[in-house]
């Protein structure tokens, strides 16, 4: 298990500053803060990044 503490992050559930780590343990990441034990996991893709997956993609350049 790797822990990795990512500088300047705050966490989004107590606020506090430098208290978050990234943790990867073969597969899986997430992340957690120490100060109030939030945890989440890194290896779900952002509902926006799927979205525009989806989308079709269009190789004409714009009109102007």
């Amino acid at each position: 298990m790797k822990r990795q503490f990512i500088a300047g992050a705050t966490c989004p559930e107590c606020g506090q500053m430098d208290k978050i780590q990234r943790v990867i343990d073969g597969d899986q990441q997430w992340m957690e803060c120490v100060a109030c034990g939030a945890r989440k996991d890194l290896d779900d893709k952002p509902a926006q990044a799927v979205d525009a997956l989806a989308q079709p993609v269009s190789l004409q350049p714009p009109k102007k």
